[in-house]
């Protein structure tokens, strides 16, 4: 084996480059992303072929260890081997203190470490406690592909790269003790810009996703303004602010600024306001007085709010349940209101995958966004199984058919090109390696930033758990029930039932007894022979045979609970048709 196989195939190795990427929060195989902004793990690390290998499922980054050593000095794959394949002297830099680990004599030692691994530092952000003391710095710097924040803290050994223990003090707590109105924004660089035109601002540190992280106390009783960056990420962050500062003991009286009513653009906040202000030349009084008029606009929250804001939301059509290719499981289940969880379950061979490929497909064709991650088999295999329902055809999923048809089955790939176009967008599969749960809940959490509406995974029960299923299962739930809330997000989770079982039992469904609790509506499509039930339709009551059951085992309006549902699955076009509500024998009939 030569020196790069050897090195290749040494996970140390691949971690260590990762790590010196800015790779952070590794949990077994799992860690977040260093080559754009993760604060939460969406990337890992896997072997394949003695090879271990990185990838991220958010921003597509992959390799082994010579791709990340490659990207990370900014030079080609070829110079990284070259480079490997001659031995060269160890030099230490005269200029850096000595270290143990990530730990430096003093703050120059860090910055000099910063510098020559990580990229220039444009800004310095200090977090002191409540008596002034250094709790950490944020160091701001600038990377090839972009910015990345490191936070340092005073430990006995010195100075160490890495968060202090939480919880975290916010930013600017000694400007803030005094003022009676404090405006929290998203970012140390927008509570500074705020500062130097007079206003008490504060952040949290480590992110958007970190705000239930830090101490937010100093704000009790006061007056406080959030204003959001103009992105899902920056409403999400405020939703969790306003969440937080609610709870404290006296509530502050808060208001949030809409970025849109300021005429910001995505993912615009409120520093680019000021520079938009000095663009036109206003003067720094000026600029303070219109930074005042942004901050009145800012509209009032209270918890009767909410009452009120949903109302308003339901009326203006803002708030409402995204329907089913299916007219009667929409009305009595309004399953795919804002921030729910849906399971469907059933047995294998139930038609549980072609049922949930109809279903988004048909969530397409009315122009919203989602998104389905197939964790079994590749893209390739979802795209000739939805061609097949749109075309008609199943003869497509054939491949003894399609080798003897070739120019038969190239007819409706051509003709339906453009329908595999989109929803090839929205399809997500990963066949070389297993995906984790964890994966996909942040899978889940960036589809959500992106604006998807409804959000699937089919099946769950395919991702791999680390450590206890349980507490996996429960751990997994709960970030997607909080990405669905924040993000106003319907999630679609197909599941199946533990072993030999075949019967609808809620208390059957694979994965811990936290699904059943937390999901807000249960479907159970049963695959039995066709039987004749006596059905009741939008034309009134009638008999017809059916071959699917779709038992509604729990419903989010309360009123769906129970209801059982005629399908009849069609083997040629493999489309799922609705029939009706399956009534009651009625007694005495031998016939039913």
């Amino acid at each position: 084996m030569s020196d790069k196989d050897t090195i290749r195939s040494d996970r140390a190795a691949l971690i260590e480059a990762l790590k010196e990427a800015g790779g952070s929060k590794f949990s077994g195989n799992s860690c977040c992303c260093p080559f754009h902004k993760d604060s939460r793990p969406s990337a890992g690390i896997f072997q394949k072929d003695g090879v271990w290998r990185f990838r991220c499922l958010a921003c597509d980054a992959a390799g082994d260890v010579f791709d990340v050593r490659a990207r990370i000095e900014g030079t080609s794959l070829g110079k990284q081997l070259k480079k490997t394949s001659r031995p060269k002297k160890q030099k230490r830099s005269a200029r850096i203190p000595k270290s143990t680990g990530r730990t430096f004599a003093n703050m120059d030692g860090v910055r000099q470490y910063l510098t020559s691994k990580v990229g220039d530092i444009e800004s310095e952000h200090v977090y002191n406690d409540a008596g002034g003391d250094f709790v950490q710095v944020v160091f701001r710097c600038r990377t090839a592909n972009g910015k990345s924040f490191r936070p340092c803290h005073l430990t006995d050994a010195g100075y160490a790269l890495k968060a202090s223990p939480k919880r975290w003090p916010i930013y600017r707590r000694s400007d803030i003790a005094q003022a009676e109105h404090v405006v929290v924004c998203e970012g140390e660089k927008c509570a500074d810009v705020l500062s130097r035109y007079g206003f008490a601002a504060t952040t949290s540190s480590a992110g958007a996703r970190n705000a239930s992280s830090a101490d937010w106390s100093p704000l009790a009783g006061k007056r406080v303004t959030i204003w959001p960056d103009a992105d899902a990420e920056g409403r999400r962050y405020a939703a969790d602010v306003e969440g937080i500062l609610q709870g404290l003991h006296p509530a502050p009286r808060l208001s949030l600024v809409d970025p849109a009513s300021l005429d910001l653009g995505e993912h615009e906040d409120s520093a680019d306001f000021i520079e938009q202000l000095q663009t036109v030349s206003q003067s720094a009084d000026e600029i303070t007085k219109s930074l005042a008029e942004a901050i009145g606009t800012a509209r009032t929250l209270s918890i009767a709010g909410e009452v009120r804001q949903r109302i308003a939301d339901i009326a203006a059509g803002r708030y409402a349940a995204i329907p089913f290719p299916w007219s009667l499981l929409s009305s009595v289940t309004k399953a795919l209101l804002p921030g729910t969880v849906t399971l469907l379950a059933g047995s294998g061979g139930a038609t549980k995958s072609f049922w949930t490929l109809q279903a988004f497909s048909y969530w397409l064709s009315l122009g919203l966004r989602v998104a389905l991650f197939e964790v079994e088999e590749d893209r390739t295999f979802h795209l000739t199984r939805a061609l097949a329902q749109e075309s008609g055809y199943s003869s497509l999923t054939d491949p003894d058919w399609v080798k003897d048809n070739a120019d038969l089955a190239d007819e409706p790939a051509e003709q339906h090109g453009p329908y595999l176009d989109s929803i090839g967008r929205i399809l997500h599969a990963r066949a070389d390696n297993e995906v984790t749960l964890d994966e996909l809940a942040t899978w889940v959490e960036d589809q959500a930033c992106k604006g998807c509406r409804v959000i699937g995974c089919d099946p769950l029960t395919a991702a791999a758990r680390s450590g206890d299923p349980w507490t996996a299962d429960a751990k997994f739930l709960q970030r997607i029930k909080r990405t669905a809330t924040n993000h106003g997000a319907s999630i679609f989770l197909v599941t199946h039932p533990v072993k030999q079982v075949t019967f609808p039992d809620l208390t059957q469904l694979a994965g811990s007894a936290c699904y059943q609790r937390f999901a807000q509506s249960i479907f159970w499509l049963e695959l039995h022979e066709p039987k004749t039930s006596r059905l009741r339709t939008a034309c009134g009551t009638c008999e017809a045979e059916h071959n699917r059951t779709l038992y509604i085992l729990k419903a989010r309006n309360g009123k769906g609970g129970g209801f059982k549902l005629a399908f009849d699955f069609d083997p040629e076009s493999l489309k799922s048709r609705e029939l009706g509500v399956i009534l009651p024998k009625r007694k005495g009939n031998k016939n039913d």
